[in-house]
């Protein structure tokens, strides 16, 4: 649905922070021709009036045309509060979905932290081993099995982490690493 706004507002806002339309339309998401568009013809959609509101950090309601609101052949005030209702709605989903992807990163992050102090403890288990063997205070039968233990346990972690970080990245909606 195709929404009356101002453009001449647009068009002020854009010129104040010395945006050119190639600008704004990489800030907002939207297409160079949309922009064009929506300055020359006043008319934008409900996405493009939300991107726009975003960008510039003002409501929605601020990029409606006045008269447009006040005329008999254009969209009622309730049209026009649903749909703005429905447009802030939809911000605040956007919020939320934002801060549930930042939070599965930091959670992703923290695993990756972890898997990485748990391999390194390995690494150092790995090290005490080989040289207890080579110092000969270990025989190799002793040997072998802590050895195939903490190979067996590092596998176990790796196959554990790799799980949780997919189960991370499927829960956020994030993408993975592997």
């Amino acid at each position: 649905m195709k929404l009356k706004i101002n453009a001449n507002k647009i068009k002020q806002l854009r010129e104040s922070k010395c945006w050119s339309q190639q600008q704004l339309s990489e800030l907002t998401g939207l297409s160079l021709r949309t922009v064009q568009r929506i300055e020359a013809k006043s008319v934008a959609s409900q996405e493009s009036i939300k991107c726009l509101a975003a960008v510039f950090e003002i409501s929605v309601n601020e990029l409606f045309d006045a008269d447009a609101l006040t005329s008999t052949s254009s969209v009622d005030a309730t049209t026009t509060e649903t749909i703005t209702q429905e447009i802030v709605k939809n911000q605040e989903n956007d919020t939320d979905n934002e801060r549930k992807k930042l939070e599965g990163k930091r959670q992703l992050k923290h695993a990756y932290i972890g898997f990485f102090v748990v391999f390194l403890s390995h690494m150092f288990g790995f090290y005490g081993i080989f040289t207890a063997y080579g110092e000969e205070r270990i025989d190799y039968d002793t040997f072998k099995l802590f050895k195939d233990a903490l190979s067996i346990v590092l596998i176990c972690s790796a196959l554990l982490f790799a799980y949780q970080a997919r189960k991370l990245a499927k829960k956020y909606g994030i993408g993975s690493s592997f």
